[in-house]
């Protein structure tokens, strides 16, 4: 009996592993979601002169699929939404939610526009500037054992029916896959993060024609 002590110590060890492993693995093919980790600019531009803007996001993706075929064998369940999380200054609980890609691109521009002061109008009326958002690519791979996720969008100042200025941003991202851990979601955030703030907002507001 002696002898077998330490044989059943050593399985009781190796089946608790096996089954924080399985517990592991099973718990991120299960989501439904990509988790999307985001920051407002540490920086606060100086507020422009408007306070009002219409915003609008809108889909011309030539591959509607957020995944390739690598990707969607290992996020089996993933069913096209994303857990947004987000640390406002001064705020320990990040704020969360689960959208659909336009309603996050609307979410991260809303609040970024109200970190400025410039509240987001639901209007059609034309002589308020709207934030026009072109997504034109969001896909995530899985190939060799890695990650790699490239995105791109444009985003247009309008007013009056007149495309004032576009500016265009495209990056990609890669990381190693490794078992048990959210690579995929760490992918996607890092780089959606950065195309995101590199937009200057202020930048493009100045190309409004002065007030008369």
């Amino acid at each position: 009996m002696k002898r077998l002590l330490p044989l059943l110590k050593n399985a009781t060890k190796l089946l608790s592993m096996f089954v924080l492993i399985l517990f592991t693995v099973s718990a991120c093919a299960s989501r439904s979601y990509i988790k999307v980790n985001y920051q407002l600019p540490d920086k606060i531009p100086v507020a422009p002169a408007i306070t009002e803007i219409r915003l609008s996001v809108v889909d011309q993706r030539n591959h509607p699929d957020p995944l390739t075929a690598g990707a969607r064998e290992k996020l089996t369940n993933f069913q096209g939404n994303y857990m947004l999380i987000m640390a406002p200054k001064g705020e320990n609980t990040p704020m969360e939610g689960v959208y659909g890609l336009n309603t996050l691109f609307e979410t991260v521009f809303q609040k970024r526009l109200g970190q400025m002061g410039i509240r987001v109008v639901d209007s059609s009326a034309r002589q308020i500037p709207e934030l026009k958002v072109v997504i034109t690519l969001f896909q995530l791979d899985l190939k060799d054992y890695k990650w790699h996720f490239r995105m791109n969008y444009a985003a247009s100042l309008v007013k009056d029916g007149n495309v004032l200025v576009t500016k265009t941003f495209s990056g990609e991202a890669e990381r190693l896959d490794v078992p048990g851990v959210d690579e995929a979601g760490t992918t996607v955030s890092e780089m959606y993060a950065d195309l995101i703030n590199q937009l200057d907002i202020a930048a493009l507001l100045s190309s409004l024609p002065a007030a008369s």
